[in-house]
């Protein structure tokens, strides 16, 4: 027997002021349903109106955002339309929310007991010893070990998957029907990532609560959802089972980003796909498909008429207009493209038992060993790749290679020259020659300045060029990033995720170093951005002669931009070797353990059937 609906969202709108005063409609008429116990992925690209679409649900939308069109019925109450009192009834209570950043949601002056405590007492628990009793078995489902200890702990003294986990202990104080997830595994490793799957899949199996999981990750979605709906331009253009959807896309957008998915399976040097263009101007928006402009199959009746979600086979509805006449998913893409690289030359960074400690506090002097003994070489025109978990080393490494920090043992060569404790003189040499590229492309870049100033910036720090050399370099910097150089005179907040990572990587070539070293440079980007910027780093590469290191946590980027692969381990390297040889026959466990946790943006079930039909080992 099919269950009840317990949501139900029909033509949704939800409207923005624009800083001029004109409405931006940032969600256009959204519909779908969610039963209890089901599992929901919402996915698309920045800007596609999924978080909205979200915050919409509950009526928690920031600034000048409010709903403008449509319902949302909780058992049948509409909330669109609800009071204030109502809607205190049902956050928390019947619609719990787990947030992206877990430092950012989390008030870093609270205990972790404290958290859920104060979310049991808005919901009515007045009784001080019951709510601890109750925070301490929260957080003991949620999987934080220790408890009764670790509930008087601060956020800063867990890891980030077990951050993740104190906010869905606190989406959970309120026992929900409906546990909204928004990119609840973004910025994690693999494993902790698979962790964090597990314990939602559980939850909603053991309690029925319903989940909607707003994602870019496709890989997420196959492991955990039911049904996806997949937005672009804040419209639904694909809904269906994720079986389905994922195995046999109807629309272009879907096929688009599945294409872009970058896969573990796919051999070193080989180029991620991206989706031409970018996602529309939702202030521009006016009739006609949304993806029209960066659609292979577009028509011209595409760009006049809006299309509707139209059912096209089983439970499969697509809002696309040549899809509409046609039952049969849409041709396999292209196959993967190799890189034109040239083979790697002489040892240009050579790092020899690399050692790091932090020092300890309070009662526990103890320091941190973050880096222990760390050897490794980079050479001419290579890209050497670094994996490894959140507390591995991988990001103090970068800092030491770098010389933002400076090691406490061990040896580091630049060009054969002994660099590890330089002089001022030669200090200021060696990062002119070793520039980075940051993870986040919003706090690494200065928002008053322009982006001109910006990109200037290491030009001025390093002497290099007069005022009018500056401007023209500038010039050349933002058209080697793929910017136009009129955007100059702008600031960072005029610019998407993607584009400011591009900046990002303009002023680290700026001083034209002969080393970047790249810190997470892509994991905070949706996957057709991300395909660009790493198409971006190895088109520079081949035209500059650049050496490249690359830090992530995503194997697959990994595998397929690297000429070698680093795995690091509590400040270790355990194991090395070419991309392609570290992720076919890996030798240490733990490296077996980040390649089994990696998802693939296939569901298990296929998987198994295509190997069984193959006959591959699942």
């Amino acid at each position: 027997m099919t269950a009840p609906e317990l949501l139900e969202v029909r033509d949704l709108g939800v409207e923005f002021t624009a800083p001029d005063g004109s409405p931006l409609r940032a969600v256009r008429g959204v519909s779908f349903t969610l039963r209890r116990g089901e599992t929901l992925a919402v996915v698309g690209e920045s800007g596609s109106g999924k978080s909205t679409t979200a915050l919409a649900l509950n009526r928690m939308l920031p600034g000048t955002g409010r709903i403008t069109t449509g319902t949302v019925r909780l058992d049948g109450r509409d909330l669109a339309a609800a009071d204030e009192a109502e809607l205190r009834a049902v956050r928390g209570a019947r619609i719990g929310m787990v947030f992206q950043d877990p430092m950012t949601a989390l008030n870093p002056v609270l205990t972790a007991g404290r958290h859920i405590e104060e979310a049991l007492r808005a919901h009515g628990n007045h009784d001080k010893a019951a709510r601890r009793a109750r925070a301490v078995e929260l957080l003991d489902r949620v999987g934080i070990p220790d408890p009764h200890r670790r509930a008087d702990d601060h956020p800063h003294q867990f890891s980030g998957g077990q951050r993740q986990r104190i906010l869905i202990a606190m989406a959970l104080a309120g026992e929900p029907d409906v546990l909204l997830a928004d990119e609840p595994t973004t910025a994690l490793d693999a494993t902790v990532q698979d962790q964090i799957l597990t314990l939602l899949g559980d939850l909603n199996r053991e309690t029925g609560t319903a989940l909607v999981l707003i994602t870019h990750n496709m890989g997420v979605v196959a492991r955990a959802c039911e049904r996806v709906l997949v937005m672009y331009g804040g419209t639904v253009v694909e809904d269906g089972p994720t079986a389905e959807v994922l195995t046999r896309p109807r629309h272009p957008y879907t096929a688009g980003l599945l294409a872009a998915v970058p896969r573990l399976a796919t051999p070193s040097g080989t180029r991620l796909t991206g989706i031409p263009g970018s996602p529309p101007d939702l202030t521009l928006l006016g009739d006609g498909c949304a993806f029209a402009d960066r659609c292979t199959m577009a028509e011209d009746r595409c760009r006049t008429a809006t299309p509707p979600l139209a059912r096209v086979a089983g439970d499969v509805r697509v809002a696309c207009l040549p899809a509409a006449g046609r039952t049969e998913p849409l041709p396999a893409p292209a196959p993967p493209v190799r890189i034109d690289r040239p083979a790697p030359g002489a040892v240009v960074l050579e790092a020899d038992g690399l050692t790091k400690t932090y020092g300890g506090r309070g009662a526990r002097r103890r320091g941190v060993p973050a880096l222990d003994g760390v050897s490794l070489t980079l050479r001419e025109g290579e890209t050497l790749g670094i994996v490894g978990e959140s507390g591995s080393g991988k990001s103090t490494l970068a800092r030491v290679l770098a010389h933002a920090h400076t090691a406490d043992g061990g040896t580091l060569r630049l060009r054969g020259e002994d660099v590890t404790r330089p002089s001022r003189r030669a200090l200021h040499a060696v990062r002119r020659q070793v520039q980075m590229v940051f993870q986040d492309p919003y706090a690494s870049l200065n928002p008053r300045m322009t982006v001109g100033e910006i990109v200037a910036e290491p030009l001025v720090a390093f002497g290099i060029g007069d005022r009018e050399t500056r401007r023209e370099r500038v010039a050349e910097l933002l058209e080697l990033a793929g910017l136009d150089p009129a955007v100059a005179g702008r600031h960072p907040r005029s610019f998407s995720g993607g584009q400011r990572q591009r900046i990002g990587i303009a002023r680290a070539l700026a001083p034209a170093p002969t080393v970047l070293i790249c810190d997470e440079p892509v994991s905070a980007l949706d996957v057709s951005v991300q395909a660009q910027i790493t198409g971006l780093l190895t088109d520079l590469q081949r035209d500059l002669g650049l050496s490249l290191v690359f830090i992530a946590h995503d194997l697959a980027v990994v595998r397929q931009i690297s000429h070698r692969i680093a795995v690091m381990h509590r400040g270790r390297v355990v194991e090395t070797g070419t991309a392609d040889e570290v992720c076919e026959h890996p030798r240490d466990p733990y490296t077996r353990a980040l390649l089994a946790a990696a998802p693939e943006p296939v569901p298990p079930a296929f998987r198994t059937e295509h190997a069984e039909k193959t006959g591959a080992l699942a």
